[in-house]
């Protein structure tokens, strides 16, 4: 039995981060001198408690003030946008009815849009943007929404101006931080899987097996996550199945 593979640089922030937390709470329970890992764990639980407080930087940094106040707005134009096609469901014209019937399906092809992290939000907000402009743009006339493609956005383009700037400025230094701390991390829990895998093939299997059977566990939770966000996005290419 070998501990599974996971590619930890597509998990975002708050995933690596609990991914970690739990590998660290087993290596607790199953206690450092039993798994003889004593070598490595020191890096590892230094890193984690360092990728902890760089998570917490971000999360200070970027979900702020005027970042923070933007997404706001935005939500309040995607939402706004959703009640209108909500409403043109019961409109006395056929034509608009119809119309908002197809809308109402791309919209729920980005159903929880305005709950995602920023960066994705902004990516999934372009593409609802481009479906609205080009493939339903007669949709969204029949159903009013002409004025509000283009707010969304601008709306949308105003935290990608306010994030760049972030970035660029001294408090944009928390995600630098969070990278670097995620490489570290991820490096560490790297040495102590080889070591673990390495003393189960020297030692025998025995006393590893039930810390790496809950670890592998934990790691299919993960990569099915992976797998069905990979499924959503291709979903979310094209919206409409008809």
């Amino acid at each position: 039995m070998e501990i599974l593979k996971i590619d930890l640089s597509r998990l975002r922030n708050e995933e690596h981060h609990n991914f970690h937390n739990e590998v660290n709470e087993l290596i607790v329970r199953f206690t450092v001198d039993a798994l003889k890992i004593q070598r490595y764990y020191p890096a590892f639980e230094a890193a984690l408690a360092d990728e902890s407080a760089a998570l917490d930087l971000v999360q200070k940094s970027m979900f702020t003030g005027p970042i923070a106040d933007a997404d706001h707005e935005r939500d309040t134009i995607t939402l706004g946008m959703e009640d209108m096609v909500d409403a043109a469901l019961r409109h006395f014209n056929e034509d608009v009815r119809e119309a908002a019937r197809k809308l109402k399906i791309v919209f729920d092809g980005f159903d929880g849009i305005t709950t995602k992290p920023y960066d994705q939000q902004t990516a999934a907000t372009d593409k609802l943007t481009e479906l609205l402009e080009t493939k339903y743009a007669a949709e969204v006339a029949l159903v009013g929404l002409t004025a509000w493609v283009p707010e969304l956005k601008a709306k949308n383009q105003a935290v990608v101006a306010l994030v760049g700037e972030r970035y660029t400025d001294e408090s944009g230094k928390p995600p630098l931080k969070m990278k670097a701390a995620r490489k570290q991390l991820e490096a560490a829990y790297r040495n102590v899987a080889k070591l673990i895998d390495a003393l189960a093939f020297v030692d025998g299997p025995e006393a590893y097996e039930a810390f790496i059977s809950e670890l592998n566990q934990r790691i299919e939770k993960y990569n099915n996550r992976l797998s069905q966000r990979d499924g959503r996005n291709k979903k979310d290419d094209d919206p409409e199945k008809e």
